[in-house]
């Protein structure tokens, strides 16, 4: 595997999509010993060949505690359930802390989301405030990492649109929310992993401070020298709420995510925004300025 054998060795559940991605890469290039999961390994060993593949299935414990053997943590991602549906997230969480029990391992750490912690009707959080809970009463070492907006996926959607002028998202543009660099996310679990830490409890990453789609907007059009504004929530997401029924069999990920936004749309999505210097002194949180001007270094200002 090219990698030091004194590295620590984690563990990626749930890490074959995007996202999981993004978190895999930086584990490989911080040097850690890196073992995925996957129904489909031949696709994982071709795209991470520094990387140990071993076929499973996150819903079989006994899969998982085998992928767990003598790693030092492993990292959960639990897959989100179509039509507003707990179900699938529930039950991955639940076959991760008994592989982990089982397994014997040092530390298991959950991706997941900024949480209220009374019930919204949105499967996406509802699952994952319950999955904390089970954590918390497992006995477990656990820690888990709540993110907010992903940089690039809030304020990346229709390229070709951002460089004339519009930044999409169909939620309101006033609405107060917190982003969080995606790969921030992995730099906080190699932090924890080599320190040994477990947090057993949560921890906000994001950046400290909360901007609205407007203000995001406004800082793009800086980085690219032109006039930014961002779309507003009408008629985007009244169209797309209109479309769930359709989307139930079709798409119906995207029933759940329209739940998701519909949320983010009346309540924002603020974090606690000096956890971070608070658990972690020192950690260098990527602000939205870093990560636009990385992202659009590129671009060419409007003449």
């Amino acid at each position: 595997m090219g990698q030091d054998a004194k590295e620590p060795t984690i563990t990626v559940l749930g890490g074959t999509g995007h996202v999981g991605a993004t978190y895999i890469e930086e584990f490989l290039a911080a040097g850690l010993r890196t073992r995925i999961l996957a129904r489909a390994p031949e696709r994982s060993e071709k795209r991470f060949p520094r990387a140990e593949v071993v076929r499973g299935s996150m819903l079989d414990a006994n899969d998982v505690a085998r992928a767990m053997e003598g790693a030092d943590a492993a990292l959960l991602i639990t897959p989100i359930g179509g039509n507003n549906d707990p179900g699938p997230e529930l039950r991955a969480a639940a076959s991760a802390i008994a592989a982990a029990a089982k397994a014997r391992l040092p530390h298991l750490i959950y991706a997941s989301q900024l949480l209220p912690r009374q019930p919204t009707g949105v499967a996406i959080l509802d699952a994952k405030v319950e999955i904390e809970d089970r954590l918390a009463a497992s006995g477990l070492a656990w820690s888990s990492l709540c993110i907010g907006c992903y940089m690039d996926e809030w304020l990346g959607m229709a390229p070709g649109l951002l460089r004339l002028g519009l930044l999409l998202n169909p939620l309101s543009k006033d609405r107060p929310f917190s982003f969080t660099c995606k790969q921030d996310v992995a730099r906080v679990a190699i932090t924890l992993v080599r320190q040994c830490r477990t947090l057993n409890g949560t921890l906000d990453v994001v950046e400290p401070t909360v901007r609205t789609l407007s203000d995001a907007a406004g800082r793009i059009g800086q980085v690219l020298g032109r006039k930014v504004v961002a779309s507003g929530s009408w008629p985007l997401l009244p169209l797309m709420r209109a479309a769930r029924g359709l989307l139930r069999r079709a798409k119906p990920i995207l029933v759940s995510k329209i739940e998701l936004g519909t949320y983010f749309d009346s309540h924002g999505y603020v974090g606690r925004t000096t956890q971070m210097a608070e658990v972690l002194p020192g950690f260098p949180v990527t602000s939205l300025d870093e990560y636009l001007r990385r992202a659009f270094k590129a671009a060419e200002p409007a003449r």
